[in-house]
């Protein structure tokens, strides 16, 4: 310790680099973790769901010959057998052209179950319906006499020249039947997500209204919801075996998100592989900055080394004081950058970093808008594994200069001062 206060500017000097390199790690893995929850998040809430389970061969070929029957009553079968879903819900999606007027426009219909759907969807629930009102639950039926709601994107409605209570008619290809199925709706709400192909080209009507217009009892998918992201793994497993005897031997099929959406999943994949790749960067160049300071350390102590040896102390006694101090040091500093980072982690964590505000525009990823504000989310592991590389780097490019000064003999060791 002695040594380390001795020469106050080197020991500063290399303890400042470490210190910079653990904070900065822990606040940038922080917010790395953070935005990929957040890309995940928002991607499940737009019409995903953590996992999707369809009828075998539905992920390949769409349509309405393979649907999953009695999807509903299997909804509730998942729900009641799989402890870590929070919400299973039934969609069916159709290919459908909207037309309002001499205005037409080719749109993805979806039928969903109203109130269930607005507590897991970041389409059409409150928050997004920014004119008129969601789909309503089923106990708020439609009044005798009035067109069943529907809910439709921001630029369909500028497309459509539509507004709320306006008429809206639909025209889909049944299951059943050579002829085409129409239905009119009433314009119920409004909604705007910000990403295109939502807003320009998407419907959400009630799940009866749509297999009555697609004269079909069955859905197309059943997505579920779990408490955490993290809890995928085990329970794709755990649907996967179950879900033959709940679904009463119909051929279906689990897919997680990243499976659904592998466009999105390539872009966590990918802003998480250029994280790790400036880590290596900073680990190099951080390296390469210690190694130089304790190299500059060795050589500036050369006497002060001949003098021990030509005392009697053994090579490897003065190796262990070089290693010595480098461990010390790397402690403390490490200690000090990780109790600095992650107070900023805490305050990303509460706040949040509004990327809106540095960029002047929201983001998309992956064909996912994504949110304006991100929160940091450390990984207990990952955070003490990288501290760890960092404090394992500190001693271990230390271990060279170190053996080199216990290696010098007397003579050549005085001839350095």
């Amino acid at each position: 310790m002695r040594n380390l206060l001795r020469n106050r500017r080197r020991s500063v000097l290399t303890a400042l680099i470490v210190v910079a390199t653990v904070a900065l790690m822990t606040v940038f893995q922080g917010l790395s973790e953070g935005g990929h929850r957040a890309m995940i998040d928002v991607g499940v809430r737009m019409g995903l769901g953590h996992m999707i389970v369809t009828a075998r061969g539905y992920a390949d070929n769409p349509g309405l010959d393979r649907l999953v029957a009695d999807g509903e009553a299997l909804a509730q079968r998942i729900q009641a057998g799989l402890p870590q879903a929070t919400h299973v819900v039934p969609r069916l999606r159709l290919n459908a052209m909207a037309q309002s007027g001499g205005n037409t426009v080719a749109v993805t219909a979806s039928g969903v179950v109203p109130g269930l759907e607005a507590e897991v969807s970041g389409i059409a629930d409150r928050k997004a319906v920014f004119e008129g009102e969601p789909l309503m639950p089923p106990a708020a039926a439609t009044p005798a006499g009035q067109l069943p709601p529907i809910v439709i994107g921001s630029r369909l409605a500028r497309a459509l020249a539509v507004g709320l209570g306006d008429r809206l008619t639909l025209t889909v290809k049944p299951a059943l039947g050579s002829d085409f199925s129409r239905a009119a709706f009433r314009v119920a709400g409004i909604f705007h997500t910000g990403m295109v192909e939502l807003d320009a080209f998407w419907v959400e009507l009630p799940l009866h209204e749509a297999q009555r217009l697609a004269r079909t009892g069955g859905v197309s998918e059943i997505a579920v919801y779990l408490r955490d992201e993290s809890e995928l793994a085990p329970a794709a497993v755990s649907l996967r075996g179950k879900l033959e005897a709940l679904a009463q031997g119909q051929p279906l099929q689990v897919r997680s998100w990243s499976e659904a959406a592998p466009e999105l999943y390539s872009a966590v994949m990918l802003d998480a592989a250029g994280m790790y790749l400036l880590m290596v960067i900073v680990f190099i160049v951080v390296a390469a900055g210690i190694l130089n300071t304790i190299v500059m350390s060795v050589m500036k102590r050369a006497r002060e080394f001949s003098v021990m040896l030509a005392l009697g102390a053994s090579p490897m006694l003065v190796t262990r004081v070089v290693l010595r101090e480098a461990l010390y040091l790397a402690a403390a500093s490490v200690a000090l950058g990780l109790a600095l980072g992650y107070a900023a982690h805490l305050h990303f964590a509460t706040e949040g970093l509004n990327f809106r505000e540095i960029f002047g525009t929201s983001l998309e990823a992956g064909g996912v808008m994504l949110p304006d504000r991100f929160r940091s989310y450390l990984q207990p592991g990952k955070l003490f594994a990288g501290a760890g590389f960092v404090f394992l780097l500190t001693v271990v490019v230390t271990v060279f200069p170190a053996f080199r000064a216990g290696r010098l003999s007397p003579l050549q060791a005085s001839q350095h001062g």
